[in-house]
């Protein structure tokens, strides 16, 4: 026998949903569960109306809230046309978490790749054992600068974890970058702030002029292509978007 409580609950649920969805998406949340249990029942017995019609309040509470919690976040408005970075110089000085300060024109033969990301970020957590690879092993050739888009605060202590996990054994030494990092408490570079998708990288002339955006996580071989088309000198210096 199909316990009549569950399509009552999530009824209740779901009814309960579309106000709170006003409240940044909170109704969402109480849709998901009212289809969850309403589901259940209704896979028991098809023909249960109130399980059906649950279910749908149940989704139209989670796509409603969903469009409500989606219009916060962008805020109101159109979203402000994206300004091309390509052919743009970078020739500002900028503190590191170090207490240092970088340029990103290098101001020689090579190229600079100005990481921007997140400690939050897989991907941008999964990126960098390569690019820790290519500072240490190609510096001749790239510089590395990374912008992370936290404070010094978030920053610094996540580093210092993984330093630990290193001194374990937990991580490999490759996991735990060395070449200098940006943060959020101070100025930042113009591409950082240009940036939509974590992580991006940029491809920067030696005088710091913009030549490509990568944007994504790749793998070495991948990444070291797309570089060596940085250094063609028939480049037209027109952004790439991988």
């Amino acid at each position: 026998m199909v316990n009549q409580e569950r399509p009552s609950t999530a009824a209740y649920l779901a009814i309960a949903a579309w106000p709170l969805s006003l409240v940044y998406g909170i109704g969402s949340v109480l849709g998901l569960v009212a289809v969850a249990m309403a589901s259940r029942a209704l896979i028991r017995r098809p023909d249960d109306r109130k399980a059906f019609a649950t279910v749908i309040l149940g989704f139209g509470a989670m796509a409603f809230g969903g469009c409500i919690g989606s219009a916060m976040l962008i805020g109101p408005g159109d979203a402000p046309a994206r300004t091309s970075m390509a052919g743009t110089v970078e020739s500002g000085t900028f503190p590191t978490l170090d207490g240092g300060t970088v340029t990103l024109a290098s101001n020689d033969d090579r190229l600079t790749i100005v990481d921007v990301w997140a400690t939050w970020c897989p991907p941008c957590v999964a990126s960098i054992p390569t690019l820790e690879a290519i500072h240490r092993d190609m510096n001749d050739e790239f510089r590395i600068v990374s912008v992370a888009v936290e404070p010094a605060s978030v920053v610094g202590p996540w580093l210092e974890r993984r330093r630990a996990k290193v001194a374990a054994g937990d991580l490999e030494p490759l996991a735990v970058p060395t070449y200098p990092i940006i943060t959020r408490d101070g100025d930042i570079p113009d591409v950082a702030r240009a940036t939509r998708a974590y992580p991006t990288l940029w491809i920067l002339a030696p005088d710091g002029t913009v030549l490509h955006e990568i944007v994504g996580m790749h793998d070495p071989l991948t990444l070291l292509t797309l570089l060596r088309a940085a250094t063609m000198p028939d480049d037209d210096q027109r952004p790439s978007r991988s």
